[in-house]
């Protein structure tokens, strides 16, 4: 029997190792080609390739975590007093944007309930631009299908980080940076000091199970460290590299054959709704630039509906405002746990004729 446990643990592990390394190739290659978010994208690709085509596949445990807490480091690094100050002085736009976010969500669910059919509340919690997890677990909570829900938030963040980064950069969108930053120099102690500083604080974001808790907590600490101007080291460029490979596959996983064959009639009129919620956020991000005279690049990247990480990281590479499209994303994850439940008991469920 040990040596049995002992067999499938190691071709677990070697599964594991397997999955980063095609992870990591796929980013080479796209690196290579030129691809516009290529660590990101070609480690998203291959994996969602090879998983759909059937294979068995997994990350380590704390993959996604662990790209979490670089990317949230590497951001909070950029998050000066002046940033800060900004940042606050703009809040009103943040909390604007955030609702009219839900608000096209709405727009995107009833369109897929009248395709599909579909309960008003798998449609609903599929389209508010929550988490994956969180957004299942509310679907659950009254009464909704989570395997759709679960499908609809991940084809939302595939069809965000497929269009928006690459439209932007055969566009020619690029250093649109809005802030001064400086570059930090990298120095052993004072990066593993950093690096405790903000595990820690992303642990204790995690023990209450606070929504993004690992990409929070490191944020936080370095930004509050940045503000106070307490310089301990940057981030090398080869782990921000790491952390879109082990968000990317992470990401790429939940592209299985089997929930694919499942949901095969759910999947094409949730791609309508999608790219009908895309198109809307970006209309919006356009019309807010010219009104109030923000960067438009960036104000895209802050208002598209994919996850804070994955747009962080597009900000990052094409050179745009992060800290205003990490801001605006975090104001709307701390709305849309606050509301989207009530929102929906008060006002979407009443009004579905449906029901």
């Amino acid at each position: 029997m040990a040596k049995t446990v002992k067999s499938l643990s190691l071709r677990a592990v070697l599964i594991q190792i397997a999955t980063l390394l095609a992870g990591g190739l796929g980013g080479w290659i796209f690196a290579t080609l030129g691809v516009p978010l290529p660590w990101l994208l070609g480690s998203l690709l291959t994996i969602a390739a090879l998983s759909l085509a059937g294979l068995s596949l997994n990350t380590p445990w704390g993959s996604r975590q662990t790209g979490q807490v670089f990317l949230g480091t590497g951001i909070g690094l950029k998050f000066t007093l002046a940033v800060a100050l900004f940042v606050a002085e703009h809040i009103w736009v943040m909390v604007l944007s955030a609702l009219a976010s839900i608000g096209f969500g709405l727009v995107a669910a009833f369109i897929l309930q009248r395709i599909t059919r579909t309960d008003i509340a798998t449609a609903y919690f599929s389209y508010v631009p929550g988490g994956v997890a969180e957004m299942s677990i509310q679907a659950e909570r009254y009464g909704g299908e989570t395997g759709p829900v679960a499908m609809a938030q991940s084809l939302r963040l595939l069809c965000v980080v497929m269009t928006v980064p690459i439209g932007m950069t055969w566009y020619g969108v690029s250093g649109d940076p809005l802030f001064d930053i400086p570059s930090l120099g990298f120095d052993p102690l004072g990066f593993a000091a950093l690096m405790a500083i903000c595990i820690l604080l992303g642990g204790l974001l995690a023990l209450p199970r606070v929504g993004n808790a690992w990409i929070l907590g490191p944020l936080t600490g370095a930004a509050v460290l940045t503000a106070l101007e307490i310089n301990l080291s940057g981030m090398p460029d080869v782990l921000l590299n790491l952390a879109q490979v082990l968000l990317g596959s992470t990401l790429g996983l939940r592209y299985r054959k089997d929930v694919v064959i499942r949901l095969r009639t759910f999947i094409p009129p949730a791609v309508i709704s999608t790219v009908a919620l895309v198109g809307l956020n970006i209309l919006f991000g356009i019309g807010i630039g010219l009104a109030t005279g923000l960067p438009i690049a960036s104000l895209i990247l802050s208002v598209a509906p994919g996850g804070m990480p994955e747009m962080a990281i597009t900000a990052t590479v094409l050179g745009l405002a992060v800290p205003l499209v990490v801001a605006f994303h975090i104001v709307r994850i701390f709305i849309v746990i606050a509301i989207s439940g009530l929102l929906f008991r008060h006002a979407v469920r009443r009004g579905d004729p449906v029901n």
